[in-house]
């Protein structure tokens, strides 16, 4: 009686306040249901160089030591990604981060230290079964990633079978039922987030994975779409998908501002982005030439690579090396 006692108060503590990881970057500290995710000190330690006395931001040298190979391993899953991609005619472009390390700094922003891709729905539902059908590396498999922190979020992750924190995210999006401007617009926006906000909170939360995909193509499908079938031919609006809680203010682009998608230079290479790269920098980052508040990587952490994993991370950045 006692020890349950014990474990029913110290369940109602930990529901009260609690910090666990958030992931291998982040803690999350949870206070009266609200959730926290703190960056890790550790990770703000990482850079060193001074990059507030470049006035011009594209003249910032590439990252160095151990960033540096972790980042070409990184390109090395982007590059399969692609190759597969081109193969299978699959549309997808750069995104976030990665988008704006293309455009200003032609490959991996400085302190950056993940890929992020965006493709469309129809691509995306079946691009599990076409990456691990078609790789020709057996270190890498795509699979769906279901946050265990937050009620409804899952995406796509190509990952490396040898390198835990290595991995390529990969993003939804859909179409609307047609191309809306104006106030129609602001108000499909403000339905997309509002729906999305909903979600997000803890009560509303769905353990059963297969359960939370078909609400979200419920959603997607029956509440916003209305039931109808976009068609593209009409080049509609395109939106974020409900999968993920991005930050993002606005979800919604023109048809004409992702399409025809076109190859810019990363890393040496060429890799998609949308026709209007400029526009979702500005709509992610605003004054995205000015340097971020917060320099260093968010998605790492350098203390947790085994020795095997940096020798792996090592092997391949020399064969990546150009």
């Amino acid at each position: 009686m006692k020890e349950n006692c014990e474990n029913k108060l110290a369940q109602i503590l930990k529901n009260i306040f609690s910090v666990t990881d958030a992931d291998y970057s982040h803690k999350l500290i949870r206070i009266f249901g609200i959730r926290l995710r703190i960056l890790k000190p550790s990770n703000k330690k990482r850079i060193t160089t001074d990059y507030t006395k470049y006035k011009d931001l594209t003249d910032i040298p590439k990252a160095q030591g151990f960033l540096r190979e972790y980042q070409l391993c990184l390109l090395s899953i982007l590059k399969e990604f692609d190759r597969i991609c081109t193969q299978k005619n699959i549309r997808y472009w750069l995104s976030g981060g990665t988008l704006l390390g293309a455009i200003r700094h032609q490959g991996f922003i400085p302190w950056d230290d993940d890929v992020d891709v965006d493709m469309m729905r129809e691509d995306y539902e079946n691009f599990i079964e076409t990456f691990n059908s078609s790789t020709s590396n057996p270190d890498l498999y795509c699979e769906l990633y279901r946050d265990k922190n937050a009620p409804a979020t899952c995406i796509l992750k190509i990952r490396h079978k040898k390198i835990r924190q290595a991995f390529v995210d990969i993003f939804p999006h859909d179409f609307y039922i047609k191309d809306v401007r104006g106030n129609e617009k602001i108000k499909l926006n403000k339905e997309l987030t509002t729906i999305r906000k909903r979600l997000s909170r803890s009560i509303f939360r769905i353990n059963d994975t297969k359960k939370l995909l078909e609400k979200l193509k419920y959603l997607t499908n029956e509440v916003i779409n209305k039931g109808q079938f976009p068609n593209e031919e009409n080049h509609p609006t395109v939106h974020w998908g409900l999968d993920f809680p991005h930050r993002w203010a606005n979800w919604l682009y023109d048809y004409e501002q992702i399409f025809p998608i076109r190859r810019t230079v990363f890393e040496g290479y060429q890799f998609c982005i949308p026709s209007d790269a400029d526009f979702m920098l500005k709509n992610m980052y605003k004054e995205y030439m000015n340097l971020p508040k917060s320099i260093c990587p968010h998605h790492t952490d350098e203390n947790a690579f085994t020795q095997e994993e940096k020798e792996e991370v090592k092997r391949i950045a020399s064969m990546e090396i150009i």
